[in-house]
């Protein structure tokens, strides 16, 4: 995490580390996903640097908005250095994650949905894993990097149940209005485990349900 004065929608301790460990532990257990100890470390630290509102912040830190993910890239093909490329495409995939699990909600309003976030997380953690790379840290992180491109779309829908959430158990209806609004991968499994068939197309954004 970095050090500063930035201002925190929670201030990131020992204590903070510990509640997001213990409910993606919590989360990965519910959806029986086997997340490997660093993968699950990375993760911890990626929620608790991002319970910062200045991770959110553009370059100038002018104002509180989402950097698009097109972005990300550019500025990654466009280094002068491998080492900067790997950070772009880190970020990337880190907004990526955070947004399609947790702030979905944002997207609703946005020409882009959470399957291109879904889609450009994978493909950059991807590229992580696969590069050659000589530093030992940049090593370790390679097959955290492979795991969470591989399962990228499961750990959205674990980190989607990170946050408080009240026990407000969703009608069909409901369920099925909030999948034609978001197409969110938590969702569509809320319905399948309903009986219901859900029929994504990742690459155009679409979709439709059966309900048997």
């Amino acid at each position: 995490m970095r050090e500063g004065t930035d201002t925190c929608l929670i201030q990131p301790t020992t204590s903070l580390q510990d509640f997001f460990k213990e409910r993606i532990e919590t989360a990965l257990k519910k959806h029986q996903i086997e997340g490997k100890d660093d993968t699950l470390w990375y993760l911890t630290q990626l929620l608790c640097d991002y319970s910062r509102t200045s991770r959110f912040l553009d370059d100038n830190g002018n104002r509180a908005a989402l950097t698009p993910l097109a972005e990300y890239y550019r500025l990654a093909m466009e280094s002068n250095s491998k080492h900067e490329r790997r950070l772009q495409l880190q970020r990337l995939g880190d907004v990526a994650i955070v947004v399609a699990s947790l702030f979905s909600g944002a997207l609703s309003r946005k020409p882009i949905g959470v399957d291109y976030y879904i889609s450009m997380g994978e493909a950059a953690y991807a590229t992580l894993a696969d590069e050659t790379t000589h530093s030992s840290r940049e090593r370790a992180l390679q097959s955290i990097f492979e795991t969470l491109s591989s399962e990228f779309s499961d750990y959205v829908v674990a980190l989607s149940d990170v946050p408080s959430r009240n026990n407000h158990q969703h009608t069909l209806l409901e369920l099925v209005d909030e999948w034609q609004s978001n197409k969110h991968p938590a969702v569509a499994k809320k319905l399948r485990q309903k009986g219901v068939i859900v029929q994504d197309h990742m690459t155009c954004g679409e979709g439709e349900i059966v309900i048997h």
